[in-house]
């Protein structure tokens, strides 16, 4: 689903991927489809989470983006994804996609069941 995402850079609880926007991922807008922002948040979060113990995908519980920046096509965006916490049933995350001036673009938080 995300063939162009590459993972730049992982240590426990962090997760770093770049990807540059293509044709494919945009909005009738021309810029980068919420939709696939949204998608990263949930995929990056649960990879980042998984390198915590006890290393569970889990469930969504929650899952939330706050779009503040167009990308367009060509753009260079950088993905930095963080588990916050890992409780006992619960795991929490953010995720903030930049452009190449280091410019917000979304912030994504996701919690997670761990079943």
């Amino acid at each position: 689903m995300a063939p162009n995402v590459v993972v730049v850079a992982a240590e426990p609880g962090q997760l770093k991927a770049q990807f540059t926007v293509a044709e494919e991922h945009l909005n009738a807008g021309g810029t980068l489809h919420g939709g696939y922002t949204a998608y990263l948040v949930d995929v990056l979060s649960t990879a980042a989470l998984m390198t915590v113990p006890p290393n569970l995908a889990g469930v969504s519980v929650d899952l939330s983006v706050a779009y503040m920046k167009a990308a367009k096509a060509g753009d260079v965006v950088t993905v930095d994804a963080l588990t916050l916490k890992v409780g006992r049933q619960l795991g929490f995350s953010s995720v903030d996609l930049r452009n190449d001036a280091g410019q917000l673009l979304a912030q994504g938080k996701h919690t997670k069941f761990l079943i």
